[in-house]
């Protein structure tokens, strides 16, 4: 029994799902599957009853359980002491952040630190849950939170604000303060009729044109003029389609996160020294200071 087995073995049983566990691995589920029959066999127990809701622990699996995760920890806080220890300007920094973020403000910094240390490679792993970076999912993470997990360590370099935004000549074709008003708003979160944050709008009158989560799809039915939307201002930089119909609001903070065993990393500190360096930049673009303002 190695360590690549219980690796497996801890994912299938820690996840909601064979498939969920497979994605986490980056691997088949087929592969998954054969792995774990593979591990069973070098047992001689079987560690899984295979139901038709999914892969459940058999009295086996419950006792494999405590000692992977007890060698998982041991494995994880013996690599972050290692790689604490790294003094070399080399090697791989995988970030983690909201694909939004990505996107419309961090690329360019991404590709000038790139071109200062060309010999640090960056992986990007978009998303907006918080990787375990007890773990080694992710060495930093760029997240919008006012509250950030007390084992990480960071700054916060920016507060996001977001204002309500129209393409020019759809705000042009309508006046929006009318009651009759057919303008429309592009709607996210869990569909509802009338949720509090139209309510609480300048436009409380307006119905939606339909739900989008993904606020680079909002943007989009934006400017394809299918209605207006509440946006985060980081995203509406020099982009002179829109303009912005009310104040701008902060909602969240943006932090830089990381496991404080990693803060003397070199290529880690490097890579956090250059993006606080620009943490005045970061701090104007999410409140939208570069935002036209159009009529009300």
């Amino acid at each position: 029994m190695n360590w690549d087995d219980l690796k497996i073995f801890l994912a299938v049983a820690e996840a909601p799902s064979m498939r969920a566990a497979a994605k986490a691995l980056r691997v088949s589920h087929s592969t998954v599957s054969r792995r774990i029959e593979a591990l069973e066999g070098k047992l001689a127990a079987r560690l899984f009853d295979r139901l038709p809701e999914g892969y459940r622990l058999t009295p086996a699996g419950h006792d494999l359980l405590p000692i992977s995760q007890e060698l998982r920890q041991k494995i994880d806080a013996y690599n972050l002491r290692v790689l604490g220890r790294d003094t070399e300007l080399e090697g791989t920094i995988v970030l983690t952040m909201p694909d939004t973020v990505g996107i419309a403000v961090i690329m360019p910094y991404i590709a000038e630190f790139q071109e200062k240390f060309p010999d640090i490679i960056v992986r990007i792993d978009d998303s907006v849950e918080i990787y375990d970076l007890n773990r080694r999912e992710a060495d930093i993470a760029f997240r919008f939170t006012n509250e950030p997990p007390e084992h990480l360590i960071g700054r916060r370099i920016a507060n996001a604000h977001q204002a309500i935004y129209a393409h020019k000549e759809y705000a042009s074709a309508f006046n929006l303060s009318e009651p009759d008003c057919n303008a429309k708003w592009i709607g996210w979160g869990q569909p509802e009729d009338n949720p509090a944050w139209i309510q609480s709008s300048p436009y409380p009158h307006l119905k939606m044109a339909g739900h989008f989560n993904n606020p680079l799809i909002q943007k989009e039915a934006v400017r394809q003029k299918l209605g207006i939307g509440l946006l985060p201002c980081a995203l509406m930089q020099n982009d002179d389609d829109f303009v912005c119909l009310s104040e701008r609001q902060p909602y969240l903070d943006f932090w830089v996160l990381t496991h404080r065993d990693l803060k003397d990393t070199a290529r880690l500190r490097v890579f956090r020294e250059f993006i606080f360096g620009k943490s005045s930049e970061l701090s104007r673009i999410f409140r939208g200071d570069f935002v036209k303002k159009g009529a009300k």
